[in-house]
């Protein structure tokens, strides 16, 4: 075996201050530290602080698998061996998908685990808008598991403040993260009678810039209490614009796509196989369920607010803002729009062609025009942004519905139970409105000469603001 060839995961368990369980990520070579250029290994140390009922040896060696890969896969070379030996079954599926690197040390004796007959969904719940209109959508009786990031412990007043000066001088964000909504959130929902657990863990700082290792490893805490709380499938806030591109330069069939072929395979051969409850819902259709649902209110998008007090300084809370002004037809002021294009994460991502989640946008001017009788040709940010989304050209109702293939993603056993419930917010588009979903294609607006323009012409005010 040549240098740098796999990652060898080790976990531990300790019970001295509290329940832990510790994976420690080996790597026989340092040459996966930096896999792209956009994110490297920060720590090789991951800790997840289970409640103390829970016994370590309960949790099945596929979930510990799993949970492995999820937390090293961008860093393995070309073999992973996990802490406990995996069933026949999930390394036989895990290697029949992956491709970059292989899944060993096998038991031949173990036995896959199955869910009983008893078992219930979770949720991989994260206190915002979309996360929210899923849990809606679900069984009474499901979990929502709440991946608990603990914040660094700042330094000495003095210290602080000469860093922030030099992160303001280098131009470099420095992480304003708030627990305090989503904990609210997390305490409202155990009083509408959900079962809801905070799992604190430090999985975001293994990269650097902190953020998740892949985008489905905010499920890894729910995994971990599957066999203990009696989990059978675990499900996202993942919109259709996330899933089928909508919103994005060309739609993607999501259930044919590598991403799905891959997660889904490895969380079904774990036995838990994907709920995607949302994927068929953009953003209008999730802002329509949390507007009309008994508990939508809880719901909170921005990460650095506080409870019912959004930063209103945030690319998050400007899609927001602008989105719940005309799904609860409340117009908002001159000055509240003059003050959403003065945010300066927002003027970033307004400067992309195309915007992300473009279609949003789309969906918010163009409602925007038709509700407040908003002058279309007064060269102000809102009309300039209207013209450059298409607000005034494109039929935007379709956003309000749900897109049926959306069913490929939800396992048989809750289909019907979440359709029913869907059907109380949202009806199924037509079959014209899927076919438009279905050629979602942007290249033509960008190629076209008249949107290059408008979008220059944007920009250039834009950066004014």
């Amino acid at each position: 075996m040549n240098g740098g060839d796999f990652v060898i995961i080790k976990v531990e368990y300790s019970k001295e201050e509290q329940s832990e369980i510790i994976f420690h990520i080996e790597l026989e070579k340092e040459d996966k530290i930096n896999p792209s250029p956009k994110f490297s290994l920060n720590g090789k140390k991951c800790i997840f602080v289970i409640p103390d009922e829970v016994s370590f040896d309960e949790i099945h060696p596929d979930h510990l698998a799993l949970v492995s890969i999820l937390i090293s896969h961008p860093f393995i070379g070309k073999r992973i061996v996990f802490p406990k030996a995996v069933s026949k079954e999930f390394s036989s599926k895990a290697n029949s998908i992956i491709t970059k690197y292989v899944v060993e040390n096998i038991d031949e004796e173990l036995q896959p685990w199955t869910s009983p007959i008893d078992s219930r969904p979770v949720l991989a719940f994260s206190g915002g808008a979309d996360s929210t209109a899923a849990l809606a959508l679900m069984p009474e009786n499901t979990a929502a598991v709440f991946l608990d990031r603990p914040l660094p412990k700042k330094p000495s007043w003095s210290i602080w403040k000469n860093f922030l000066r030099l992160m303001l001088r280098l131009k470099r964000g420095v992480s304003l993260y708030d627990k305090e909504a989503p904990h609210i959130a997390c305490e409202k929902l155990t009083e509408f009678g959900y079962d809801v657990v905070k799992m604190e863990t430090n999985l975001e700082y293994l990269r650097k810039p902190v953020g998740f290792p892949v985008d489905v490893a905010n499920s890894a805490p729910a995994i971990l209490l599957a066999n203990h709380m009696k989990f059978d499938a675990v499900a996202f806030g993942t919109i259709m614009e996330s899933a089928f591109g909508i919103g994005h330069e060309k739609f993607r069939n999501y259930p044919k796509s590598p991403h799905y072929k891959m997660w889904g395979t490895l969380f079904a051969a774990a036995g838990l196989p994907l709920l995607q409850v949302v994927s068929g819902v953009s953003e209008v259709g999730t802002s329509i369920i949390n507007r009309d649902s008994s508990f939508g209110h809880i719901a909170h998008s921005c990460m650095r607010g506080k409870w019912m007090d959004p930063c209103r300084n945030c690319w998050k809370c400007f899609r927001k803002l602008l989105l719940d002004s005309v799904v609860n037809k409340e117009k908002m002021t001159d000055k509240e729009l003059d003050e959403l294009f003065k945010i300066n994460e927002a003027k970033r991502f307004l400067s992309s062609f195309p915007i992300k989640h473009e279609n949003v946008l789309t969906y918010s001017t163009s409602k925007y025009l038709e509700l407040f009788e908003l002058d279309i040709e007064n060269n102000s940010m809102m009309s300039m942004l209207t013209k450059r989304v298409r607000g005034d050209v494109i039929e935007v109702d379709w956003m309000e519905k749900y897109f049926p293939m959306m069913f490929d993603l939800i396992p048989e056993k809750y289909r019907e139970d979440i359709k029913t419930k869907l059907e109380k917010y949202l009806q199924p588009m037509s079959k014209e409105e899927q076919e438009f979903v279905l050629k979602w294609n942007l290249e033509p607006m960008l190629n076209d000469e008249i949107y290059q323009k408008l979008n220059t012409n944007f920009c250039k005010k834009l950066k004014n603001q």
